[in-house]
C-alpha cells in the first residue's frame, strides 16, 4: 500500500513538474483540494467562490472528505494537491516515510468544542463553570462520536480522558460515525452522548436547544490548546519542488481571501451560508463565525515554537517524536511572499 502511493505521488509530480502558472489570456490550471467541512476553511471557499484562486491563475476545485484524517491521504495517493492537517498528522507521516510540507498556517487554536446532549450534561451535573479538571473526569463512561479513528475528533477526546487519569479505550467509548451530518443525526438520535468538532455544527445544535458545550476551545478553555498550530494547508514535498510558482500563486489566493472575508464579514457570511453551510442558519453562521474568527491566522505564518508547543501536547500522554521541528522539514514560510 505504502509503495503504491509513493508511485503515485511520483507520478502526479512528474506530471506537474513542468507546469507553471498562466501568463495573461491562458486557462487557469486545474488543481484539487481536499478537506472537512467546517468553517476555518473559508478562506477556501470564499477563495473559490470570489474568484481569487482563478486571478492567480488556478481552477481550484473543492472535494469535501468524511474526516480530516483522509486528507493526507488523499495527497499521499495522488488524488489532491492540497490538503489541511495538524502538526501531528503531518510528524507522524514523517516517521512513516511520507514527505508532507505545511504551507500555510491556517488556525492558531485547537477549535473542537465538545458538546453533550442535555439529559447527559444534566445528569452529569456538567457546564462550562464546572472546573476543567472535573469536565474532563465526566467524559467517562459516555459514547462519543468520533469521525475516524487517528481524526483529531478521536484523538482529542482521548487526550482529555488520559488528562483525567482515565485509559480512553476502556473508560469510554469512541463510535466511530462519520462525517458532519452522521454526527448531527447520531446526536439528535441519542446515539451518541456528544462529540467534538469545530464550529458551526456544536453551536448549531446547542442553539436548537439539543446540547450543551461544556468545552470551549474556541474560546480557549484549555489553555495549553492555544497559541499553536492547529491546521496548516499541506501538499507533498514533491509538489512543492517541482511547483513552486503554483503553491505560491495558491497562498496568495487564500491570503486575499482571508484579507477580504475580514473586511466583508457579512457578504463573505452571505456566501458560505448559500453555498457550504446551507443546514446551518444564519444566525448560528454569524455565532461560530465570531467564535471562530480569532482563531485563524491573519497572515498564514509559522513559527517553530507554535509547531513544538501543538506536539508537546500530546507528549504529556506518551506520544514524542524524535523529528526536526526547524523550519523546512515540517513547515515552510518561503511561499507567503514573492512570485
Amino acid at each position: 500500500m505504502r509503495k503504491a502511493a509513493g508511485v503515485a505521488t511520483l507520478v502526479l509530480a512528474v506530471l506537474l513538474a513542468a507546469t507553471v502558472v498562466p501568463s495573461h489570456g491562458q486557462a487557469p490550471i486545474k488543481l484539487r483540494q481536499t478537506g472537512f467541512r467546517v468553517l476555518y476553511m473559508a478562506p477556501v471557499y470564499l477563495g473559490i467562490e470570489r474568484g481569487f484562486f482563478r486571478e492567480e491563475g488556478i481552477d481550484l476545485e473543492y472535494v469535501e472528505i468524511q474526516s480530516g484524517v483522509l486528507g493526507p491521504a488523499s495527497l499521499v495517493g495522488g488524488q489532491a494537491h492540497f490538503s489541511d492537517i495538524d502538526p501531528l498528522q503531518t510528524a507522524e507521516l514523517r516517521t512513516q516515510g511520507y514527505s508532507l510540507l505545511m504551507i500555510y498556517n491556517l488556525v492558531n487554536r485547537v477549535t473542537l468544542d465538545f458538546i453533550l446532549r442535555n439529559e447527559v450534561a444534566d445528569r452529569l451535573r456538567v457546564t462550562r463553570q464546572t472546573p476543567l479538571p472535573e469536565r474532563f473526569r465526566a467524559l467517562r463512561g459516555l459514547n462519543i462520536g468520533i469521525t475516524r479513528p487517528g481524526a483529531p475528533t478521536d484523538i482529542f477526546p482521548r487526550y482529555f480522558l488520559r488528562r483525567a487519569g482515565l485509559d480512553p479505550d476502556r473508560d469510554a467509548n469512541l463510535v466511530q460515525v462519520g462525517g458532519v451530518p452522521a454526527l448531527a443525526a447520531a446526536f439528535r438520535a441519542g446515539r451518541i452522548d456528544g462529540f467534538m468538532l469545530s464550529p458551526p455544527l456544536p453551536q448549531q445544535l446547542e442553539q436548537e436547544g439539543l446540547g450543551r458545550i461544556i468545552i470551549k476551545n474556541t474560546a480557549g478553555d484549555v489553555p495549553e490548546l492555544s497559541n499553536l498550530t492547529y491546521v496548516a494547508h499541506v501538499v507533498t514535498k514533491a509538489f512543492a519542488r517541482n511547483n513552486p510558482r503554483l503553491v505560491r500563486a495558491y497562498v496568495r489566493g487564500l491570503q486575499r481571501a482571508n484579507a477580504w472575508m475580514r473586511q466583508n464579514p457579512t457578504d463573505a457570511l452571505r456566501l458560505l451560508h448559500q453555498k457550504y453551510f446551507t443546514d446551518t442558519s444564519p444566525e448560528v453562521l454569524r455565532l461560530s463565525w465570531d467564535a471562530l474568527l480569532p482563531a485563524i491566522s491573519r497572515d498564514g505564518r509559522f513559527t517553530e515554537a507554535g509547531i513544538k508547543a501543538y506536539l508537546n501536547v500530546f507528549e504529556t500522554i506518551g506520544q514524542t517524536f524524535r523529528i526536526d521541528t526547524s523550519e523546512g522539514d515540517l513547515w515552510t514560510n518561503e511561499f507567503l511572499s514573492g512570485r
